[in-house]
């Protein structure tokens, strides 16, 4: 039968464990925290508004729809070489931003980034650490995940430092350069884990990591749509709530100081939800834990229409920041729990597709809500509702997954 093989195994698990923290990190939390630095720079140098600046974050949702195609690949032909190629392509088109000089370059180079993200950060951590740690995996995957807060807290300053002293053109070169760095690293050490013939321990280990629904078996389960909507449903807390956090503050009469302060809190507490949350995971099951995170996050995106006023802030911030970061580990947790890993890239790849849709709805969702009670109150009351249908969908799919007898194992 097939074992696991020595401590080297072990520590190259740590590796690849470690690559999929730092490309999170740079290509997720790096680009995405530093954004507001560049706006100003780019609106002085080629004089285009801030509109269609922003208007390349909507970009970003495009990659998920390659996902399914990436999603297969990975699983076909193993993380490394797509993830190593994804993040080098992601490190060019960041490299080529300084020689931009019309607005459909920034565009152009902002799909190619969308779609770099998605085999470079956004698939590889599940698959990857679902079959190097299939005993923890819960710890595992939410520290990894932890990069996206970590490229705030790290790779921001550092690409701020460049834009102050040198130029915005020096910031994209440094995040390009830091791209290529970590390209380099995950090519290095990234593999699947290799199974040794070893006698008869370690049979029941390796059936379980190798084991998994082809996406045509979780199509046919009922458990498959439950998951797609609570995905769906937890997705609206990145485009209908996290941008609104500060601007809704800043209404209900907190200083922009205190304001700016309460956005670094709720990410710190993002990262300890990540890790509470993903060990209560590992010993309760994602889906308990994904149903509690979802609960959490409609219960406090509703106080915090009155963070602020009738509520003291301090009471909502820190377990608002706590449900939301566990949010984005859990629901890859739960697709590996329900259908395993040796079709995970696939299957993720579909919930992907479904869970870009919040990308475009949640903006809308926000700004209808200000237009007409110039506030975000109401699109936050209705972001809660859609949260608690997320986790009312997990319960109803109930607690057993029994596999079909057709189930794919990997000889």
């Amino acid at each position: 039968m097939f074992l696991f093989g020595s401590n080297f195994k072990m520590h190259r698990g740590w590796a690849i464990a470690l690559s999929c923290f730092l490309a999170s990190s740079v290509m997720i939390g790096g680009s995405q925290y530093s954004f507001g630095h560049f706006v100003e720079p780019l609106e002085t140098e080629f004089g285009w508004s801030r509109t269609q600046i922003g208007i390349s974050l909507s970009l970003i949702a495009f990659g998920s729809f390659i996902s399914p195609f990436i999603g297969r690949m990975i699983d076909k032909h193993g993380a490394r070489n797509i993830m190593s190629l994804s993040i080098a392509v992601f490190s060019i088109s960041y490299l080529m931003r300084p020689f931009m000089t019309e607005l459909w370059h920034w565009y152009a180079l902002g799909v190619v980034q969308s779609f770099s993200m998605v085999g470079g950060a956004m698939l590889p951590p599940g698959k990857l650490v679902g079959l190097w740690f299939p005993r923890n995996r819960g710890k595992i995957l939410s520290v990894t995940a932890m990069g996206n807060n970590f490229g705030g807290m790290a790779v921001q300053p550092l690409l701020a430092f460049l834009i102050v002293f040198f130029s915005w053109k020096a910031g994209y070169g440094g995040l390009g350069i830091l791209g290529i760095l970590v390209a380099v690293l995950c090519f290095a050490v990234v593999r699947n884990p290799v199974f040794i013939q070893d006698g008869e321990s370690g049979a029941e280990d390796a059936s379980r990591v190798i084991s998994g629904y082809t996406m045509s078996q979780a199509l046919r389960t009922k458990l498959f749509y439950s998951v797609l909507l609570a995905a769906v449903c937890g997705g609206f807390t990145y485009s209908a709530l996290l941008p609104q956090v500060y601007p809704h503050l800043i209404i209900n009469g907190i200083s922009e100081g205190t304001a700016s302060l309460a956005v670094t809190v709720f990410a710190t507490c993002g990262m300890f939800g990540k890790f509470v949350l993903g060990a209560f995971s590992d010993k309760y099951g994602p889906r308990l834990a994904l149903i509690i995170d979802l609960i959490g996050q409609s219960v406090f995106v509703c106080l915090m229409v009155y963070a602020g006023k009738e509520i003291p802030l301090w009471l909502v911030v820190p377990f608002m920041g706590f449900f939301l970061g566990a949010f984005g580990a859990l629901y890859q947790l739960i697709v590996i729990e329900s259908f395993g890993v040796r079709y995970f890239g696939s299957i993720m790849g579909v919930v992907a597709v479904a869970h870009a849709s919040p990308s475009f709805a949640g903006p809308v969702i926000a700004g209808l809500s200000y237009d007409s009670t110039d506030g975000y109150g109401l699109a936050f009351f209705v972001t809660g509702v859609i949260f608690a249908v997320g986790a009312l969908s997990l319960i109803v799919a109930g607690q057993s997954i029994t596999a079909p007898e057709d189930l794919v194992v990997e000889p």
